[in-house]
């Protein structure tokens, strides 16, 4: 008997890369997916127009988010709108300069860190360029190429791009409506965004916002993988979920928020973004929320 095996690349259905450039330099390109309700998902789905949630470090985020996104919504019996995953990402294979060019858009300010253990070639402090990008040039372009709601636009991240978010939401929340911040850097600039007086609350309109850590991120001692001695020294003081209890009582006294923060069981910072992710989305999109009732589909 003889046995064959055939390999082809997968990429998600549906999903559509672009491109955006915007100066000469390196670290002005980047890769931005768009991931609409997959073929056997668009009868159910309907014509939208559908809200879009930008997600910050997109090589980490976007296809985990995307096929959750689907699969969450073909199982919701209509109680969960159908979702368009956007991911942004610098446009680069080159680790050191995807990391470097991560580091100047998620950041807020300009100080270093000692625990960001990455060369800062680009710089710091780039997160309202950032913003930016994505309010003014990204989302216009998408929403004039595919069926989305610009009156519903999402911002979300993981770790530095939960900072971005975090920050956005506090600082530059104009033109976004909900917000999901994931295990978000809150120890950024000497927890900047924990103090009131360097960092007031914007005004804004009403928005919807999910927080959420891992219970092992209390301190690197509890971390997965294991870390070098050395490391866990380092970070000895890193209590991410104290820091999330922090920002989320910030946001508790304002009324036009609606917030939901969750420690989530037994997950750490290596572990936490499938779980937070999904706990996220029905938080954010589920139907009956807004006054919309549940849609036909779903199975």
């Amino acid at each position: 008997m003889t046995i064959t095996w055939t390999a082809a690349r997968m990429e998600l259905p549906g999903a559509v890369q672009y491109t955006v450039v915007t100066g000469s330099e390196p670290g002005d390109q980047w890769h931005v997916s768009v991931a609409p309700p997959p073929p056997n998902l668009r009868k159910a789905a309907g014509p939208g127009p559908f809200p879009a949630l930008y997600l910050l470090d997109g090589l980490l985020t976007f296809a985990t988010a995307a096929h959750i996104a689907h699969t969450t919504f073909a199982y919701s019996l209509g109680q969960l709108r159908p979702i368009v995953v956007v991911g942004i990402s610098p446009a680069t294979d080159d680790l050191r300069r995807l990391s470097a060019q991560r580091a100047r858009d998620m950041t807020p300010t300009s100080t270093d860190s000692g625990y960001l253990h990455v060369k800062t070639t680009y710089g710091m402090g780039g997160a309202g360029a950032m913003v930016d990008l994505i309010r003014d040039v990204i989302a216009p372009h998408l929403e004039s190429a595919h069926p989305l709601d610009p009156a519903d636009r999402g911002l979300g991240g993981f770790s530095l791009g939960g900072l971005l978010t975090c920050w956005a939401l506090l600082r530059r929340p104009e033109g976004f409506r909900r917000f999901l911040a994931v295990s978000p850097s809150l120890w950024w600039d000497d927890h900047l965004l924990l103090d009131p007086r360097r960092t007031p609350v914007a005004a804004r309109d009403a928005g919807d916002v999910y927080l959420a850590v891992g219970e092992r991120e209390d301190g690197p001692h509890r971390s997965w993988p294991i870390m070098p001695d050395e490391l866990r020294r380092e970070l000895a003081d890193l209590d991410m979920v104290a820091d999330l209890a922090a920002f989320a009582g910030r946001l508790g006294g304002h009324r036009n928020l609606d917030v939901r923060s969750e420690v989530i069981p037994d997950e750490q910072h290596a572990t936490v973004w499938p779980a937070a992710v999904t706990r996220g989305l029905v938080h954010l999109y589920r139907t009956g929320r807004d006054g919309e009732g549940p849609r036909e589909g779903g199975s």
